[in-house]
């Protein structure tokens, strides 16, 4: 299989705006495709790195039901993981509730409850725990099982994010833009900013709803985004080479993108959910 990949920029929208480049943030597209992904390695839909002797977390809001496994990602796969990981460890695991969407949180907009796990990968030694399967599954929260192939992009924030006269002046720049080339001029918001798709890291997309910052509970830090579910890797001029319109390869399709963030200032700090 050839490794999925994004095309060539359209053109560096630092070169117009050079003061974007402080902006400036790199994400890890997972590009998950289905595969046969083992516990040892990076996945989507695949089996975890869990010892067997610690206890498989459940979801309290139906009567214990066993999580399910989403995802799990190794630093050593995903070059933007590591200045999210706590101190000693190597290794998320992201586990949900597969029954149905449930609040979990403020901003969460009823998505699944969702718990991430840290961990050292050398530490996990024993046997494995291979967890019984939830009584009742919704179908659109169980993953294919895929492997990735991580690819690091530069992406610039949600226009929300930037100083309204900077807004102005894209604006302006975008409107000339067509007026000389015509409908397939490339926009700022969907072909040079964020990109699409599953990815670590990066910025976060508030194309339903204004712009609502989230801030730790824990310490009131603002938060920032560790991974975005996104079914489409398709927006705009994203579409990856060899398939450009590749839709929902892990089966997991919310409708929406669903976000997890995290406290820079603690990771250890508890994450928020955010659907938009």
């Amino acid at each position: 299989m050839t490794r999925p990949r994004t095309p060539y920029r359209p053109l560096d929208i630092t070169v117009p705006f050079p003061e974007l480049s402080a902006h400036a943030r790199t994400a890890t597209r997972l590009h998950p495709r289905p595969g046969t992904p083992t516990a040892a390695g990076s996945s989507v839909g695949g089996p975890l790195l869990w010892p067997a002797a610690e206890a498989w977390p459940v979801c309290g809001e139906h009567g214990g039901a066993p999580l399910l496994p989403l995802a799990q990602f190794h630093v050593r796969d995903v070059p933007d993981l590591a200045p999210f990981a706590p101190p000693g460890t190597d290794l998320l695991q992201v586990l949900w509730c597969p029954r149905y969407a449930h609040e979990d949180g403020p901003f969460s907009h009823f998505g699944p409850y969702t718990r991430l796990v840290w961990r050292r990968a050398a530490e996990v030694t024993g046997p494995l725990a291979v967890p019984s399967p939830p009584p009742v599954a919704e179908e659109r929260y169980v993953p294919v099982p895929c492997v990735l192939h991580p690819e690091q992009v530069v992406e610039y924030p949600w226009a929300d994010y930037l100083p309204g006269p900077l807004v102005a002046r894209i604006d302006a720049w975008e409107d000339g833009l067509r007026a000389r080339t015509g409908d397939a001029a490339p926009c700022y918001q969907y072909d040079l900013s964020l990109a699409p798709g599953w990815k670590i890291g990066g910025w976060d997309s508030w194309h339903r709803t204004d712009l609502v910052p989230l801030f730790c509970a824990a310490c009131g830090t603002e938060m920032r985004v560790l991974l975005t579910l996104d079914a489409y890797e398709s927006d705009g001029s994203w579409g990856p080479y060899p398939d450009p319109r590749v839709h929902a390869p892990t089966g997991v399709d919310l409708g929406r993108d669903y976000r997890a963030f995290v406290c820079p200032a603690d990771p250890t700090h508890p994450h928020r959910m955010s659907m938009q």
